[in-house]
């Protein structure tokens, strides 16, 4: 399915994955603590992001990617579970307007198909560039500089549950919690610069950062239908948190895990 997505679908795909992505940031020294993504429920807005992101302290802020730079740095809940590796921070209905766009429960799929291989785009945290200097903003927020471009993407797809690594997993893995992604540097990696369908080529391109980018999402790219003119779009299916870029292979968990969470913390929300 890779080789039919034309320029002009990768912009679409770009804008569905990457808008809402926001990063983490560490307030102690401004570094990025990881990766998040907008997930409204009800009347509940939260970041979704991976356990160990937020499990230590609850010292982060939210950088936006959008052109006012505004910020978030206090949350009404932060919730985590280490057994799955998932974490969610709230933001008050106040402050929901700061995020410019939300994941809701239609973008979400919960019933993937681990026995095969299925096409999947992963985001590399936001404000990740290519280095051209025509194709970086810089913003200010108070007396920190932010740089906010376009975010690289990566097109892969799931490994099947037969094909999972045995070697350098740090505990078991479960049918019901995990999902792996194929992760090969020199792999199928889309940009696409801000009000512009250029893609720039494969090979001209970095393989995401993987620091930082912990807590992104993993996104489905729905099947093509006999019949109909296909117009690509994509599903959340999981929460990336760790890689092992020499053997190609990326870690993450089920969203299925993520609402559970949820759940018995918000256990009377719709």
């Amino acid at each position: 399915m890779h080789d039919k997505i034309n320029n002009i679908q990768c912009e679409a795909l770009t804008r569905q994955a990457s808008g809402r992505t926001y990063r983490l940031i560490d307030k102690t020294d401004q570094s990025c603590g990881g990766t998040a993504i907008a997930i409204n429920i009800g009347d509940r807005y939260f970041m979704a992001t991976a356990g160990h992101v937020i499990s230590k302290d609850h010292k982060y802020e939210i950088v936006l990617r959008n052109k006012k730079a505004q910020s978030i740095d206090c949350f009404q809940a932060c919730q985590f579970d280490t057994d799955t590796d998932v974490g969610l921070l709230e933001i008050s209905k106040e402050k929901k307007h700061f995020i410019d766009s939300w994941v809701t429960v239609s973008d979400i799929y919960t019933d993937i198909d681990q026995h095969k291989k299925n096409d999947v785009v992963i985001v590399g945290y936001p404000g990740e560039y290519i280095t051209q200097a025509s194709r970086v903003r810089i913003t200010k927020n108070t007396s920190v500089e932010f740089r906010t471009c376009e975010t690289l993407c990566y097109l892969s797809f799931t490994l099947p549950m037969e094909e999972w690594p045995t070697e350098g997993i740090k505990n078991q893995t479960i049918e019901e919690r995990d999902i792996f992604i194929d992760f090969d540097p020199g792999g199928n990696m889309f940009t696409s610069p801000p009000n512009t369908v250029d893609i720039s080529p494969a090979d001209s391109l970095q393989c995401p950062k993987l620091p930082g980018m912990s807590g992104g999402g993993i996104w489905l790219l729905e099947s093509e239908e006999e019949g109909v003119i296909w117009k690509p779009s994509i599903k959340l299916i999981g929460i990336q948190h760790s890689a092992f870029k020499k053997d190609q292979w990326m870690r993450g968990t089920l969203i299925n895990c993520w609402l559970a969470l949820v759940a018995k913390k918000y256990p009377d929300l719709n």
